[in-house]
């Protein structure tokens, strides 16, 4: 009995030790480019050369249907992967000498079947250079589950074009876009009903990178910010209305930055390759992880805080991108192989709001921009008279939202602007010599 306890013991310490760390869950030894996963099916696309005539744009298409166990390669020449919440699985693949198409499966990949939806795109996109030169990019699924199919068009190959997109709401049947006005497809991410997209466009004098955002899901957007971000790698939109970015290794802009003001402004965070990015969210908690080319993984807050490394585990550093299942793990594809680690391992030490605050902070606001509430956290160290007011852009004191002494802790409030016009708006805590002053936008 006592030999089995010290088993049990042992094996509970061992299985601990595993599970809180990266495990690798197939295709070692190859170089991962993409990965889409749905209940136990895990799709990965590899950098192995595929018999494209002139670049090594493409690779093999692999399979694991029992949850990274075993593997069978299914394709070739795939670019990318994405699976809907239906169950349906979307392939960008090079059909013939540097052709890039969209196709569908609706069996697991076994059968596939080819999308319309670069024809659909002619009338939006085809008079820069004709259907030739439409080139499907990549295939994104938003939270909600409209289908996102980012373009590269222009008639003079890499130097002249530019990324565009469209966006299907019916799992790909239709592909209604904003059009060409809307330079964005390279980048996206999501927070509730908001998406953010970065884009580029060169050859001309308005060449650059370009960010924007929605505030319907995708319906209509709004231009935020330029160059000098066309190197965006990796791009995460907080609650609170914070934007980051990582650029890659070999570029002038390299390292992770965070805007706090909607693109006007941007504050390095780190000086680390960007090579690709991932929000992540358990609960309350909120983060963004970024993927390097040679330091593994790195963790940040809301407000741009580095939390540290996260590649415990991990035998290869070098990260080419990273997904979130619908089981609560998150996966990242390497230079060797496909890894997988439960989210909540990850985030945990995001936030910890049972500790008290050693320092005045007044948080951005979020949602931001609003309409027509939004929610203001702020922390105070020790028993102060508080206060908190709205301005408008002139300077005009509009209500006063905190007036009076606080104890120790974190607090949070909720102005709801409903008889107010859009536009800018700054609040500002005042707490003994501390005084602070942040940014908010109302769009109605």
């Amino acid at each position: 009995m006592k030999n089995l306890i010290q088993f049990l013991f042992f094996f509970l310490m061992v299985t601990q030790i595993c599970f809180a760390q990266w495990v690798q869950v197939g295709l070692d030894g190859k170089s991962i480019d993409e990965i889409a996963v749905k209940d136990q099916t895990i799709f990965a696309s590899t950098d192995e050369y595929g018999g494209h005539p002139l670049f090594n744009l493409v690779g093999k298409l692999y399979r694991s249907l029992d949850n990274g166990i075993n593997w069978t390669m299914i394709a070739d020449s795939c670019l990318d992967v994405a699976i809907s919440p239906t169950g349906k699985v979307f392939m960008i693949k090079d059909s013939s000498w540097f052709t890039f198409c969209l196709y569908t499966s609706t069996d697991n990949g076994d059968s596939w079947l080819l999308s319309d939806a670069v024809v659909q795109l002619v009338d939006s996109f085809g008079y820069y250079c004709g259907i030739g030169c439409i080139w499907p990019k990549s295939i994104i699924v938003s939270p909600e589950g409209n289908i996102i199919l980012t373009i590269l068009y222009g008639a003079g190959g890499f130097g002249t074009s530019a990324t565009g997109f469209a966006i299907s709401k019916d799992d790909g049947l239709t592909w209604p876009t904003p059009g060409p006005s809307v330079v964005g497809g390279n980048k996206f991410d999501f927070k509730n009903q908001q998406v953010i997209t970065h884009g580029f466009k060169g050859g001309s004098t308005s060449a650059g990178g370009f960010i924007y955002l929605s505030l319907d899901y995708g319906t209509t957007w709004d231009f935020l910010g330029g160059d000098p971000l066309i190197t965006v790698y990796a791009l995460g939109l907080f609650t609170n209305g914070n934007i980051i970015v990582g650029t890659p290794e070999g570029w002038f802009s390299q390292g992770v930055y965070i805007s706090d003001d909607l693109c006007n402004t941007w504050t390095q965070i780190a000086n680390v390759n960007g090579k690709t990015g991932l929000s992540l969210s358990s609960g309350s908690e909120e983060g963004f992880l970024v993927g390097t080319e040679d330091l593994g993984l790195f963790l940040f807050s809301d407000e741009g805080d580095s939390l540290g490394s996260k590649n415990e585990g991990l035998t290869n550093l070098n990260i080419h991108t990273l997904t979130l299942d619908n089981n609560g793990f998150v996966y990242a594809g390497t230079a060797n192989g496909v890894w997988r680690r439960p989210l909540s391992e990850i985030v945990t030490s995001v936030e910890n709001e049972s500790i008290q605050p050693t320092e005045f902070r007044l948080s951005q606001n979020y949602p931001n921009p609003f309409n027509p509430s939004t929610k203001i956290k702020y922390s105070v160290p020790q028993i102060s008279q508080v206060q908190i007011k709205v301005f408008d852009v002139l300077g005009n004191e509009i209500e006063t939202l905190v007036n009076e002494e606080k104890s120790v802790g974190s607090y949070e409030l909720t102005w709801n602007a409903k008889e107010l016009p859009s536009g800018v708006y700054f609040y500002q805590l005042r707490a003994e010599e501390y005084i602070a002053v942040k940014k908010m936008i109302l769009i109605k």
